[in-house]
């Protein structure tokens, strides 16, 4: 009667199993024409209910507070993202509100797992406390964002340098990047941060090569303040850059450099880039939760690799798919072409051909 009781009270979660079931039916009437392939990627916009799945079912189950209260966090965060609601450089005060996770820990060992009544009341309570915190600190959830904080000007000489491999960190919150209108520069721009210490530049020359770096060391940030980098790099030079971000927006504009290597990661939020032209390139796009999105101008040819788990894709019908890849017409008659590889865990990936 133990062993009984013991296996009924931890069985196994039903959550992975009904998503699975769920997708594969999605998928099976989709290729038998019964719903339009169109309207089953406009459905993976709904992909964050995965999140509400899995809170709820710790919620009934475990009867516990703070992890039900991260996975409504993220959900509704990244459900009102996909419908235009919510912009992702709301992720910047998001983050400032991680000590309500401490609060719902404290709730949870003084609450949860006692009542199911007392662990519903207690996710309530702090759900309506985190996006109360956030209306209040973005004045409602169409202008999330605060108040800027002060700037540090960023600026970097080009001097004698032929070539440069460059890397830019920041931690959080909006990174903004364009080619230079200055033709001294390699690097300028303005980064916005709580304490201007937390960024650190590094400049070497080595051989004709500038090697710099610029990178954020710390993910806090005052109520009411949006950090964000803005800058722009060299046109004149051959360049070979690395740009990471752990959550945020990343606007990577880099039509106007001579790029050769692009390597750009993000952890979470969104991934947009204007690819350039006149220039063989190589890049690497990858991201594990949020939306990326490729602009590819009429005069790019680009060849796309692919590899996503839980994302929808929206590729224009003018790419041809053959053996693994995403070709822009002409192509295989271009003289430079850029190949473009994109990972995703969960989230839209959306490439964009210009006219």
């Amino acid at each position: 009667m133990e062993h009984k009781s013991y296996r009924k009270q931890h069985r196994g979660s039903i959550v992975w199993p009904l998503i699975l079931i769920l997708v594969g039916v999605l998928y099976l009437l989709a290729n038998m024409g019964i719903i339009d392939p169109i309207a089953t990627q406009s459905l993976w916009r709904l992909w964050p209910l995965i999140f509400f799945a899995v809170g709820l079912d710790s919620l009934i189950r475990r009867k516990e507070i703070a992890g039900p209260v991260i996975m409504f966090g993220l959900g509704a965060v990244f459900l009102l993202s996909n419908f235009g609601w919510l912009a992702w450089p709301a992720w910047d005060t998001l983050w400032r509100l991680w000590p309500i996770m401490v609060i719902a820990i404290g709730v949870d060992i003084m609450l949860g797992r006692r009542h199911l009544w007392l662990s519903i009341l207690g996710v309530l309570a702090i759900f309506a406390m985190l996006f109360g915190l956030v209306w209040m600190l973005g004045g409602g959830l169409p202008t999330l964002g605060g108040q800027p904080l002060p700037g540090e000007a960023i600026y970097q000489k080009l001097g004698a340098a032929q070539a440069a491999e460059i890397s830019l960190s920041p931690a959080t919150g909006l990174l903004n990047l364009s080619a230079s209108e200055d033709s001294n520069a390699l690097i300028a721009g303005e980064v916005n941060m709580t304490n201007p210490n937390d960024v650190r530049s590094d400049y070497q020359l080595q051989d004709g090569t500038a090697v710099y770096s610029l990178r954020s060391h710390s993910t806090a940030a005052l109520p009411g303040s949006a950090r964000g980098w803005t800058l722009a790099l060299s046109a004149q030079i051959p360049l070979n850059l690395d740009a990471s971000m752990g959550a945020g927006q990343m606007n990577l504009n880099v039509s106007g450099l001579q790029l050769e290597n692009l390597d750009a990661s993000q952890g979470v939020g969104e991934l947009s880039m204007t690819l350039p032209a006149g220039v063989a390139m190589q890049a690497d796009v990858s991201q594990a939760v949020g939306k990326i999105i490729i602009q590819v101008p009429h005069d790019v040819a680009v060849r796309i690799e692919i590899s996503k788990a839980l994302s929808a894709l929206n590729i224009p019908s003018v790419f041809e798919l053959r053996d693994g890849y995403y070709y822009s017409p002409g192509y295989e008659n271009a003289d430079y072409v850029v190949d473009l590889n994109i990972s995703q865990a969960i989230g839209n990936i959306e490439i964009i051909a210009g006219k």
